[in-house]
C-alpha cells in the first residue's frame, strides 16, 4: 500500500511540474528548436519553375510526325493500287458475285459500280499519294472500304469478333476495316505538310477557301 501511494505521488509530482514549468522555459526551449514547417507535394511543384522544351527537340519531334505521316500515306496507297486494278481485270465476276448479289438495290448496272470503285482506288491511290485534295480523295476511298467491310460481315459474319480466332487466322473484314481507320485520318486530317496541297496549294483548306471565295464574289 505504500509503495502504491509513493507511485501516485510520484506521478502528481511530475504533473505538476509540466504544468507549472516557466513560460520563459518555454520560450527558450521553442526559440532553440523551431518547428519544421509542414511540406506538401503540391506545394513544391506549385512553387517550381516550368522548364521550356528546347526548339531543336520541338522541331525534330514535328519533323518526324510529319515523316511518319508521309510513310503512312505512300504505304497506304501503294497497296490500294492492286484493289482497284484487281476489280478491273475481274469486272464482271465481281460485278456478278459482289455487286449484283450483295449490293443488287443499287441503280444501274452492277458493272458501272464496279469500275466506279475500281477507278476511285486507283485515281484515289495516286491523287492522296502525292497529297492532291486529299481529304474528299481519301473519303471517296473510303467509301468503297465502307462497302468492302459491309460485303465481308453480309458473306461471312463477323467470325467471333472481337475475341474469336478464325479459321483463317484473321477476320476476312480486318484488312478493309484498317484501310477505313486509316483513309478516315486523311479525310479529316488531311495529307500532312509533305504533301502538293501544303507545298502548292497554300494549305488544302484555305484553297477550298479561296475557291468558294471566288465562285460566291462572281454570284454578287
Amino acid at each position: 500500500m505504500k509503495a502504491v501511494q509513493a507511485l501516485l505521488s510520484l506521478t502528481a509530482l511530475a504533473t505538476s511540474q509540466a504544468f507549472t514549468t516557466p513560460m520563459s522555459a518555454r520560450i527558450a526551449h521553442s526559440q532553440l528548436s523551431p518547428p519544421t514547417p509542414s511540406t506538401t507535394a503540391l506545394s513544391v511543384f506549385e512553387g517550381a519553375p516550368e522548364e521550356e522544351i528546347p526548339p531543336e527537340l520541338t522541331a525534330f519531334a514535328e519533323t518526324l510526325t510529319d515523316v511518319s505521316i508521309l510513310g503512312l500515306r505512300l504505304g497506304t496507297c501503294a497497296l490500294m493500287v492492286h484493289h482497284g486494278v484487281d476489280k478491273l481485270d475481274h469486272v464482271e465476276g465481281f460485278s456478278a458475285n459482289v455487286v449484283a448479289r450483295f449490293f443488287g438495290f443499287l441503280p444501274g448496272p452492277p458493272a458501272f459500280w464496279t469500275v466506279s470503285a475500281a477507278a476511285t482506288q486507283v485515281a484515289g491511290a495516286g491523287l492522296l499519294a502525292v497529297g492532291v485534295l486529299a481529304r474528299p480523295v481519301a473519303l471517296s476511298m473510303m467509301a468503297t472500304m465502307v462497302v468492302a467491310v459491309t460485303f465481308h460481315l453480309l458473306n461471312t459474319g463477323a467470325q467471333g469478333f472481337p475475341l474469336g480466332v478464325p479459321a483463317e487466322h484473321s477476320y476476312n473484314f480486318e484488312l478493309a476495316a484498317m484501310y477505313v481507320g486509316v483513309l478516315a485520318y486523311f479525310a479529316v486530317a488531311g495529307a500532312g505538310a509533305y504533301s502538293v496541297d501544303e507545298k502548292l496549294l497554300g494549305g488544302e483548306l484555305q484553297f477550298y477557301q479561296r475557291a468558294l471565295g471566288k465562285v460566291f464574289s462572281k454570284d454578287e
